[in-house]
C-alpha cells in the first residue's frame, strides 16, 4: 500500500537546525516510521544544503542511511540560469518583464492591449493566449512566457504605438515610446527567437524530472537526445541562426 502526505507547515524560523525538526516532527506526526527514511531533496540554499549545518546534515546526523540529493530540476534550471547571462539575453528579458507590468497596470491599458489582441491576433476569444509574466526564478518556466509574447508581438507594438500617443498622461506615452523601440530592435526579435528556441529543447528534460514517477533510464535517454541536438546545433550553427533570423524578419 502506497500513502501520500501534503501538507503546509508554518514556521518562525529557517535555520538549517530549525527547519530539519519542524520536517521530522511533522513527518512523525503523520505516522511515518522515519528509521525507513532513505532519501531526502531540497534546493540547494545555503540552510538546506549546509555539509554542517544545514537541514540536510541535521536530518542525516540523525538518520545516517537517509542521502540527500540538490534537486534535479533545480540543478538544471541553475546551469541554464548561469550560461545566459550574455547581456542581451537580460536585456530582452527585462524588456518582456517590464512590458507585462506596463501593460497590465490600468484598466485602460488592459483594454487598449485587448482590443489589438483581437484585430493582430486570429482564432477565437477563447483561444487566445494571455500575456505572461516572466518568471523570475525558474528559467526553463518562462518558456511558455516567450512562445506566448512571441504570438502577440504584434498586438504589443500596435498596443504601445496607441498608447504612445496618448496627450493626457505624457508619462504613460512617453514609457510606451521607449518599450516600442526597445522591441522593435532587431537584437531584441533575435534574442527573444533565440531564447524560445533554446528553452524548448531543454523543457522536456524539466519536465520530466518533476514527474512523480521518475524513470532513472528515460531521464538518461532523454539527457542524451538533448545534448545530441545540442552539439549539432552549434556544428551547424550558422544554418540554425539563419532560421532564426530569417523569423526575426518575418
Amino acid at each position: 500500500m502506497h500513502e501520500e502526505f501534503l501538507c503546509f507547515v508554518p514556521v518562525s524560523s529557517v535555520t538549517g537546525k530549525d527547519l530539519a525538526s519542524t520536517i521530522l516532527t511533522q513527518l512523525s506526526q503523520l505516522g511515518l516510521n522515519l528509521e525507513h527514511m532513505r532519501g531526502q531533496r531540497y534546493d540547494g540554499a545555503s540552510n538546506m544544503s549546509r555539509i554542517y549545518r544545514g537541514v540536510q546534515a541535521r536530518v542525516k546526523e540523525l538518520y545516517p542511511l537517509v542521502m540527500y540529493t540538490h534537486c534535479c530540476n533545480h540543478v538544471l534550471n541553475l546551469v541554464i540560469s548561469t550560461s545566459s547571462q550574455l547581456p542581451v539575453i537580460r536585456n530582452a528579458i527585462a524588456t518582456i518583464s517590464h512590458i507585462c507590468v506596463f501593460l497590465s497596470r490600468s484598466a485602460q491599458r488592459v483594454s487598449i492591449f485587448q482590443d489589438n489582441v483581437e484585430r493582430e491576433v486570429s482564432g477565437s476569444a477563447s483561444s487566445r493566449p494571455k500575456l505572461k509574466p516572466i518568471c523570475a526564478t525558474r528559467w526553463l518556466v518562462r518558456h511558455d512566457s516567450i512562445i506566448i509574447f512571441v504570438t502577440l508581438l504584434p498586438a504589443v507594438v500596435s498596443a504601445h504605438e496607441e498608447l504612445q500617443q496618448e496627450n493626457k498622461q505624457v508619462e504613460v506615452a512617453t514609457k510606451a515610446a521607449t518599450l516600442l523601440n526597445s522591441v522593435q530592435k532587431c537584437t531584441f526579435l533575435i534574442a527573444v527567437l533565440v531564447m524560445q528556441h533554446t528553452s524548448g529543447i531543454n523543457l522536456p528534460v524539466s519536465k520530466l524530472l518533476q514527474k512523480k514517477e521518475l524513470d532513472i533510464f528515460a531521464v538518461i535517454e532523454l539527457i542524451d537526445s538533448v545534448l545530441d541536438i545540442l552539439r549539432r546545433n552549434r556544428s551547424n550553427c550558422e544554418n540554425v541562426f539563419h532560421k532564426i533570423f530569417d523569423q526575426a524578419k518575418n
